[in-house]
């Protein structure tokens, strides 16, 4: 992940039940199989390594200077569920494939 966004997870990592690697270049050093975080980075310069999309959608639109670089219609989507968060209602979650 991108070292601004470690913060994100202090508490997941201080568990010590997860991993995690953060780095400027981390979807660079990604291997086969290997999860990234990813919120305030582009994606088209590394899609062909990316073997899965996991998304996350809320049911409120904020604005913003980044949007999500990818063509998801050039994608398999394999399934989608909704769940409430703790700030957002509804959250929907869609898993894409190649």
């Amino acid at each position: 992940m991108n070292p601004a966004s470690e913060k994100l997870f202090a508490e997941q990592k201080e568990s010590g039940k997860v991993t995690l690697q953060a780095a400027a270049d981390f979807l660079e050093q990604a291997g086969e199989g290997e999860y990234c975080f990813v919120e305030n980075t582009g994606l088209q310069a590394v899609e062909a390594k990316i073997e899965k999309i996991i998304v996350f959608w809320w049911n409120r639109h904020y604005p913003s200077d980044r949007k999500f670089d990818l063509d998801l219609s050039k994608w398999n989507k394999v399934s989608e569920g909704e769940f409430a968060g703790y700030s957002h209602e509804k959250i929907t979650k869609e898993v894409y494939e190649k």
